[in-house]
């Protein structure tokens, strides 16, 4: 028996349709044919041209008293799991639609209207403007006068191919009142049908208490008939008519057949009044009719201790909240619940185990076989189930998910075409496991078990292994000596280098300060001799005397370039030292006092000959910028280690930097930065508190545990 709607339209419009319909497919018409028709052929077929807008189609004015009929031929013949047939009124004419119809298909190759027609018993009817009920005999009444309406009505159809449908009118009063029938409800008592049209709808649910009969021992309350628990509509509940009866009442379902089941859905009341009810429920299924003393295959409880679920859930029942073997073909529901009115039930859905299939294999391009336990080449690096459900009549979309024991414990979700991909797993025994999901949302209990053998290569076996490990132990030891020995080698190579380098260092150093040092000496000494012995003009005596004080400044200059070249200098306290005696030398003559702060002992820290003889330069430019431009009358040395890093520091008590840097003194303080720069240091350059300038420079210095020299 078929589930028919007659509640309200409210109650009808309230509730969420639990099939999953799948993509609507139109079904095309080749041709109308009518009992009685108000028009031209061309206006009739306006109803199947696929516009719905027109104030053209089938009308039976003048004759609106009496039925009528209208085939709709289909071009090819149609099987659908449902059909959906909307039937337009978009004239613009308040109540130019159907006051009562029916529908109804036929399997005739040649339809007539003395072929034999099948009523189509609707399983959802409603319209934009109007509020539909369902009547005996599968009549469809509407009640209340629209404007530009459309009706719709859903059917659960069989498995043979239909070739038309039928549309037949009936007049019918308008109101108690009223002691005349019309088929229509416009002002002239007629209808125009602008447009029918139909799809087929394959039901995608894996619910098989879907349209099932269901019967209840006690009569229901008000309109409530016992098929709403399986119409597959949330709105649509029932309960017992007599609050008292307790356990007396039931439902009892039969699924046609015996079914072993995986779960069952239960669906509360959907606009949320009076949850309570659906506690304490008891189940039985049999395999028998229950006439009589029959026994129960399983019995289980749900929520026995009087609690219910919050509004809008759904909740499964599975084998585990009872005893006895989980299948059977009669399911018998009742409840021990104090509450009246117990049980209210919306909705009973029903599903049967369901497991994947694996369709094909993949390791890499190479298709595997998938029979028995299937061996994995070695070197795979991707594998590609194929997965699909394992029996044709089942939906095509339900969602798959997969997972590799001993690999990849979480579950993976397959991709819409049912493949699942992953890398390969190393060489081993895994078992790839499978799950289906129904089409309420909830995953099968059971899985599919699927063992894969992922090969190894040869030198992946223990026994190869092992010996190529002692022989890599083996040749790993002669590897580290020999390693250590090249090591030294390269080590006492660089340090006979080093040796020479610096010996090499040392002789320039005692060439210049010996050889040209001692000749820019003697030169200076002939100058002076020369201007004691000899009268000379003003102009050529101050000449010479520019030439000693030259040949005096390049010595000085020599020294330094001496002190920067000779190894033995490349230390850290002969840095320090050295910039402290560069200092107390350069500001003494000019009677500018040096307040020096540095340590008594430095540690042993290698400083290059580069980086001394830079540090140096940008050292002499710091003071010359103090002598040239500060105006000071003191200056405070302050050096110290901070962080592996030489900081040196460098303040006047002069008139401080200008507001705009120019001239030599901005190319002084950018020489500075360059040469610090050079040797991966810095400076900054600020004016002091209380006046005057600060120069700070820091030097990078390597690492070194040796112990401090004093």
């Amino acid at each position: 028996m078929l589930p028919r709607l007659t509640l309200p339209l409210a109650l009808c419009l309230g509730g969420a349709i639990l099939s999953s319909p799948s993509q609507a497919v139109p079904i095309p018409f080749r041709e109308v044919q009518t009992t009685f028709h108000n028009g031209t052929a061309r206006y009739l077929k306006r109803t199947i041209d696929g516009v719905d807008a027109g104030r053209e189609g089938w009308s039976v004015h003048p004759e609106v008293a009496v039925p009528h009929s209208a085939i709709f031929f289909f071009r090819e013949p149609v099987v659908a799991g449902r059909l959906r047939i909307s039937l337009c009124f978009l004239s613009g004419e308040l109540g130019a639609h159907f006051h009562e119809f029916a529908l109804s298909t036929t399997t005739d190759s040649n339809p007539t209207f003395q072929s034999e027609w099948e009523n189509l018993l609707p399983w959802l009817a409603y319209s934009t403007g109007t509020q539909l009920d369902t009547l005996p005999q599968g009549r469809i009444k509407s009640r209340g006068n629209a404007m530009n309406t459309v009706f719709v009505v859903e059917s659960i159809t069989g498995t043979k191919p239909m070739t038309a449908i039928r549309v037949d009118v009936f007049p019918a009063r308008s109101s108690a009142e009223s002691e005349e029938s019309f088929v229509g409800k416009n002002k002239r008592n007629d209808f125009l049908l602008t447009e029918l049209r139909l799809e087929s709808i394959d039901l995608e649910s894996t619910n098989v208490a879907l349209g099932k009969p269901v019967r209840a021992s006690h009569p229901l309350w008000g309109p409530f008939r016992a098929e709403f628990l399986t119409d597959g509509i949330a709105s649509t509940f029932a309960h017992p008519r007599d609050p008292t009866l307790g356990e007396q009442f039931f439902y009892e379902i039969d699924f046609g057949k015996v079914r072993h089941f995986d779960h069952f859905t239960l669906r509360g009341r959907s606009d949320g009044l009076v949850p309570e009810r659906l506690s304490s429920l008891r189940l039985a299924l049999y395999d028998e009719p229950t006439d009589g003393d029959t026994a129960p295959v399983w019995i289980g409880s749900y929520r026995a201790d009087g609690s219910y679920p919050p509004i809008g859930v759904t909740e499964s029942i599975r084998a585990d909240v009872g005893t006895g073997p989980f299948h059977g073909r009669y399911l018998r529901l009742w409840s021990d619940s104090p509450i009246a009115y117990s049980p209210q039930i919306a909705e009973l859905e029903a599903y049967e185990p369901l497991l994947p299939a694996i369709q094909g294999l993949r390791g890499d391009h190479l298709n595997l076989e998938t029979n028995g336990n299937p061996s994995i080449p070695p070197g795979t690096r991707w594998l590609t189930f194929t997965l699909r459900p394992s029996l044709k009549h089942l939906p095509k979309h339900l969602p798959i998910r997969w997972r590799i024991r001993g690999y990849q414990e979480n579950w993976q979700t397959c991709s819409p075409e049912g493949l699942a991909e992953t890398r390969c797993p190393p060489p081993g025994l895994y078992g790839f496991e499978a799950q289906m999901a129904h089409s309420d949302g909830e995953w099968n209990t059971g899985t599919l078990q699927f063992p894969i053998q992922v090969g190894r290569f040869w030198w992946q076996h223990q026994s190869i292994q092992l010996a190529g490990a002692s022989l890599l132990f083996v040749s790993g030891i002669g590897l580290v000596r020999g390693l250590a020995r090249r090591r030294l080698t390269r080590d006492l190579q660089k340090l006979e280098h080093q040796r020479d380098l610096n010996e090499e260092r040392a002789r320039i150093a005692r060439d210049m300060h010996d050889v040209v040092g001692a000749r820019l000496t003697q030169l200076g000494v002939l100058h002076e001799i020369f201007a004691r012995e000899h009268t000379l003009p003003p102009t050529a005596k101050s000449s010479l005397l520019r030439l000693t004080r030259t040949a005096r400044e390049v010595i000085a200059a020599l020294d330094e370039v001496v002190w920067a070249v000779n190894p033995k200098n490349d230390t850290l306290a002969n840095l320090a030292n050295y910039l402290c005696f560069s200092a107390s030398e350069y500001l003494q003559p000019l009677d500018i006092p040096c307040r020096q702060d540095v340590p008594q002992d430095w540690p042993e820290r290698e400083v290059g000959a580069h980086t001394r003889h830079e540090v140096l330069l940008a050292f002499k430019e710091a003071l010359q910028n103090i002598v040239k431009h500060a105006v000071a009358t003191e200056v405070f040395l302050s050096l110290k280690i901070q962080e592996d890093t030489l900081v040196i520091r460098l303040a006047d008590n002069g008139k401080g930097l200008p507001l705009e840097v120019g001239g030599a003194e901005k190319d002084g303080i950018s020489n500075m930065h360059a040469r610090l720069r050079r040797v991966r240091g810095h400076c900054q350059v600020q004016s002091r508190e209380g006046g005057g300038t600060v120069v700070e420079m820091q030097v990078p210095l390597p690492k070194s545990t040796q112990t401090p020299v004093h």
